[in-house]
């Protein structure tokens, strides 16, 4: 962390990203990171799809440009992961920072496309980065999680109990 009179800029990627807080989108769409995130993501970061592409992420750099490695790789093992790369790098948006009251400006065409005319959102960390998303879809994930996985120390134990391949 850089103490004060130091000139050395943050990097991010400090600490796993975690915790949910509820925010809106202001008229000019901005909002606020809250403050537990912002020293894992350094001065600048990326804004850009999350991975399974239904919602924002907000990826520390190195976080993101692991990702994005993760992503080559795989497109050497099958080539129609080129289109996912594609989309992935059409819809990100790098250098992004915080305004001095710790808020960032959401790109146009990502609010568009998951936050269209929304002002209230959930935002989570997800280990390497963080998720925006409007509050009834988070709303929605919460319910199918606990339909999907009752029991999550029973799910845990059957996944344990399983063999290796």
């Amino acid at each position: 962390m850089a103490k004060s009179g130091d000139n050395s800029q943050k990097k991010g990627g400090d600490g796993m990203l975690v915790g949910e807080f509820q925010h809106n989108i202001d008229a000019k769409g901005r909002m606020i990171i809250p403050a537990p995130f912002r020293q894992s993501l350094g001065d600048t970061f990326y804004i850009c799809m999350t991975p399974d592409h239904k919602a924002i992420a907000i990826y520390p750099k190195h976080e993101w440009e692991l990702r994005l490695c993760t992503l080559l790789e795989l497109a050497e093992k099958d080539m129609r992961m080129e289109r996912v790369i594609n989309q992935f790098m059409k819809y990100t948006y790098e250098d992004c920072e915080c305004d001095q009251q710790g808020r960032v400006l959401l790109p146009q065409k990502l609010r568009a496309r998951f936050l269209p005319e929304v002002k209230d959102v959930e935002i989570s960390g997800a280990g390497t980065h963080i998720r925006v998303m409007r509050n009834e879809d988070a709303q929605a994930e919460e319910e199918a999680f606990n339909e999907e996985i009752p029991d999550v120390l029973a799910f845990e134990a059957e996944i344990a109990g399983r063999k290796s391949e």
